[in-house]
């Protein structure tokens, strides 16, 4: 299975390419939050006790499935900052290597100013994504949200460039 991991910071377009790769590619589409989302059915509220761990072994039982019967191609969206978040992601890359599931890390980079503008978007703000203007910021200014290390790698600034262009330098990079 070839898993196209989507990654980047809170509105850099990850579900929005997700969904276009989705909708015009046929890959499978299992996007951050419908994990989240499912943990958030039984959590008082997001990072409560051991949400993380819940919501983390949610996505591995999800890709193992998907793997096992016979999905050619995965996207899948993370928002990650690879300093903070690199025990995690390194979990994830030997679970992937474990479970034979070739891994193509997309990381979304557009300029801090788009990210802002697409925070107040009117998706977000009817969902449990972050589309606090200033908590978005303050998480800009704190975090580095770098690629993932890894062979296969990709970042792409999207800050000028449509869901479909993005899809399409997607596709033509992991055939």
């Amino acid at each position: 299975m070839k898993l196209i991991w989507i990654h980047g910071a809170p509105a850099a377009g990850k579900l929005t390419v997700a969904k276009y790769l989705h909708e015009h590619y046929g890959y499978k589409l299992f996007h951050n939050h419908l994990a989240v989302d499912l943990s958030l059915a039984i959590y008082d509220e997001f990072g409560d006790k051991d949400f993380s761990d819940f919501t983390n072994g949610i996505r591995r039982t999800v890709l193992a499935k998907a793997k096992s019967i016979g999905v050619s191609h995965l996207v899948i969206t993370y928002m990650t900052c690879a300093e903070s978040d690199s025990v995690e992601i390194n979990k994830y890359l030997d679970f992937f290597s474990e479970n034979e599931i070739e891994v193509y890390p997309i990381h979304l980079c557009p300029k801090a100013e788009i990210i802002l503008d697409r925070s107040a978007s009117e998706e977000r703000q009817q969902s449990h994504k972050l589309s606090c203007q200033t908590t978005i910021s303050n998480l800009l200014n704190n975090m580095k949200f770098l690629g993932i290390n890894h062979e296969n790698t990709q970042s792409i600034d999207n800050s000028n460039l449509t869901p479909k262009e993005v899809a399409l330098k997607i596709v033509n990079y992991v055939k």
